[in-house]
């Protein structure tokens, strides 16, 4: 059972049911997911009599991550005849829930069993009989049909142990794009077979803080309904389709090659579609025909869909490949015969025709991203602050955006209503979004109803917000700022200077040129800014800026330097690890640089294989051949659970950013205990803020002799390894209550001016 900041009457009524269960011999895992309700439920099972144990993590959790480290953890003290059953904390289990899941998982010989739910609401009154029948769900889909729509519910599944062995660990996933419960249905889909006990075992409690919750589809839904974010949010279900269907075929593979189960991959066959680089369309087209005609109107739709996007994938693909490409090679070979001939290239019968019939719009030409797409509905209640972010899809969300975000959940903690709006990228799935979000709030917030303040707006596709004259905008990107200034000056908004949010010299992200400028221009608007470091801050001061005061609003990196500094570092003193922050498609993160500066370092220390070890963490690159047939392996993104742990076991970094911001792995590997190589930019000096950072000029030699230094030096001690970002600028948190009674303020002069 998974449990995070619960309910106390739900979660006694469920751990009372699993208690009166007729099968005697269970035995409960409670994973502890937000770290602070273990004395609860240690009183309520103990109260109950129940066999259990307490797992506390490191870190928070979400669901998905609590029930995988729960299943962990659960094999790792259990026999080989063990069963698994999985625990919503709210929920109420029937007296027969797990016997007859016994009994059903040995006269079918499934791997994994699982049954129909009643709805119930917060007093325990029955809103529906059937989950299935309320969600219009197929009893026995097909394995490609649980693509379309999961049909595996977490909290009534009962699985083999030899199906969490297969399942365990989970496909990586940034944020909760696709939960346990569907993966684990997969998988068993693939294996030893899923078996449907056709009626309710356990009533599922709708509160309205579900992680999921059920959803009526009995009306149906249109069949069509064609718009940009439509298009998005669907090709976000194909795309995890994809690559869920990839994911389960690898680890099924894995599973074949290893004799761990029976089959030849014939299974497997059903998810080809999803694999075939070109092809897959036509089958998905037939699924949607087979399910309208068996009454699944929806999932009908989700096929069609699927088609449609299969297609319009090969046909991008197709034009991609054959588009500007082909004409640019075609005319060059023409120019090249037509100068074999006398004369002039003929022109292009196009060019012969009217000029405003060749004429490109100028809507095509200018930057989009700086014009207000939506206008003010002067309709609300109260006064909120508009965070204007580029997106709200969390796997577009990087660091510059989760800062934003968290200055606006920290002002919606002090009470103020908060709206976030997309500004560049239509929201895919505004429940998915919002999950994102809120499961960044702090715990405190939950008795202030500050969830309740906080709301997520498409500014792409929505043609009007509803605002308050009162309302304030914070800017957190150069085009952003451009849309906050042409909100407040073409409608009247009583706050005329808005906020803006400056986490980098961004002009510098551009050659000379339009975006240059413009960068450069946002500085000169209305404004009251918002430094990330009093490193950054000066870079401005010494540009000239005059914003750039000692005053100023400055932040340090929120960086939970614990989280790094609890892992043990394990210097080697065999082969070592050194790890390359690597982003070759970031020209600022100087990948073709550390490349020449790890290459002479090796030959200049005549390394060979068995001294070093070369990684390469950020972005997915190919390997790279170095001096000596030492080879630098990419390991892309690791898991953000997983970080600590792995930068604890890296002996040196190197982590180059040639910007006046300072980004975050060098400061996270020092405090994980390595030495770390990084440069100095303007008045940006890393190596003030602990011993263990070296700090050298953007030069090959420079950086190669830092290096050196790093590499001969001795294990960090832990004095070497502390780090105090105060040095660097104030705590998030003390800054956004600044911003807050500043906003505060300026309410009050505009009610009394």
């Amino acid at each position: 059972m998974a449990v995070f900041r619960p309910h106390e009457t739900f979660l006694q009524k469920q751990i009372g049911s699993i208690a009166k269960q007729d099968h005697l011999d269970v035995n409960v895992l409670f994973v502890i997911a937000d770290q602070t309700s273990e004395l609860l439920v240690r009183t309520l099972a103990d109260t109950a009599g129940l066999n259990y144990r307490i797992l506390v993590p490191p870190a928070p959790l979400d669901a998905v991550r609590a029930f995988e480290v729960g299943l962990q953890e659960a094999l790792s003290f259990s026999g080989p005849d063990t069963l698994f059953a999985l625990s919503d904390q709210d929920d109420i289990w029937r007296r027969d829930r797990l016997s007859k899941g016994v009994t059903a998982i040995r006269e079918s010989n499934a791997d994994l069993v699982h049954s129909d739910a009643r709805l119930i609401g917060q007093d325990d009154e029955v809103l529906h009989p059937s989950m299935f029948a309320y969600e219009k769900r197929q009893k026995r889909p097909r394995l490609r049909d649980s693509l379309y729509r999961n049909t595996v519910t977490g909290m009534t599944v009962l699985m083999r142990r030899r199906l969490v062995e297969i399942a365990l660990p989970l496909p990586a996933q940034s944020g909760v794009h696709f939960y346990h419960d569907l993966w684990l249905g997969l998988i068993a889909h693939c294996s030893g077979g899923v078996h449907l006990i056709d009626e309710p075992l356990v009533d599922y409690r709708q509160h309205g803080t579900n992680a999921i919750g059920a959803v009526d589809r009995s009306s149906g839904s249109a069949f069509f309904q064609p718009s940009l974010t439509w298009l998005r949010r669907e090709a976000a279900s194909y795309g995890l389709a994809r690559y869920l269907a990839k994911s389960v075929v690898l680890r099924m593979h894995e599973v074949i090659a290893a004799k761990e189960a029976e089959g030849d991959g014939e299974k497997l066959l059903p998810l080809k579609p999803y694999l075939n680089r070109l092809r897959g369309a036509g089958a998905h087209g037939l699924d949607a025909v087979r399910l309208l005609l068996a009454g699944h109107r929806d999932l009908a739709l989700t096929a069609a869909t699927f088609s449609v996007i299969a297609t319009g994938r090969v046909v991008w693909s197709v034009r991609r490949a054959l588009g500007d490409g082909l004409t640019e090679a075609v005319t060059s070979f023409d120019n090249r015969l037509y100068s074999l001939s006398p004369g002039l290239p003929p022109g292009d019968r196009r060019s012969e025709q009217s000029p405003e019939r060749v004429a490109s719009s100028y809507t095509g030409i200018i930057d989009q991203r700086k014009l207000l797409r939506w206008q003010p509905e002067f309709s609300s209640d109260r006064p909120a602050v508009n965070v204007l972010v580029p997106t709200l899809n969390p796997t577009e969300i990087f660091a510059g955006i989760v800062t934003a975000i968290d200055i606006g959940l920290g002002l919606a903690e002090r009470g103020h209503d908060v709206r976030f709006v997309a500004t560049d990228l239509p929201i895919s799935s505004t429940g998915v979004s919002r999950d994102f979000i809120l499961a960044r709030l702090q715990e405190r917030t939950c008795a202030n109803g500050s969830a309740e303040r906080i709301t997520l707006v498409c500014g792409v596709t929505r043609r009007t917000i509803e605002m308050h004259r009162d309302d304030a905008f914070i800017a957190t990107a150069w085009w952003t700022a451009y849309v906050a200034q042409k909100a407040i000056r073409s409608h009247g908004f009583h706050q005329s200077q808005f906020l803006y949010l400056i986490q980098d010299y961004e002009p510098a992200f551009y050659a000379w040129g339009s975006e240059f400028a413009d960068a450069k221009a946002s500085y000169e608007m209305d404004f009251r800014p918002i430094f990330n470091t009093t490193l950054l801050r000066d870079h401005f001061a010494e540009q000239g800026f005059a914003f750039a005061t000692p005053d100023a609003w400055v932040f340090h990196p929120s960086i939970d330097v614990t989280r790094f500094a609890h892992s043990a570092s394990t210097l080697r003193s065999t082969r070592r690890r050194l790890a390359l922050y690597g982003r070759p498609e970031v020209p600022r993160n100087m990948f073709s640089m550390a490349i020449e500066v790890l290459a002479k370092f090796i030959e200049e220390e005549g390394l060979r294989d068995d001294d070093v070890e070369l990684v390469s963490i950020g972005l997915k690159h190919n390997s790279v051949r170095l001096p000596n047939s030492i080879i630098l392996k990419s390991l892309g993104k690791i898991p953000w659970d997983a970080y600590p742990n792995y930068l604890s076991e890296i002996d040196v970094g190197l982590s180059l950013m040639l910007s006046p911001h300072p980004s975050h792995p060098p400061i996270e590997m020092a405090a994980a205990g390595a030495r770390v190589v990084t440069n100095g930019f303007a008045t940006k000096d890393l190596s003030v803020l602990c011993p263990s950072i070296v700090s050298a000029d953007a030069s090959v030699e420079s950086l190669v002799a830092a290096l050196r230094k790093a590499w001969n030096s001795g294990p960090v001690s832990e004095e070497e390894r502390q780090i105090d970002l105060r040095r660097i600028g104030d705590p998030l948190d003390e800054v956004v209550s600044k911003i807050s009674l500043e906003l505060n303020r300026r309410l009050v002069q505009v009610d009394h001016p």
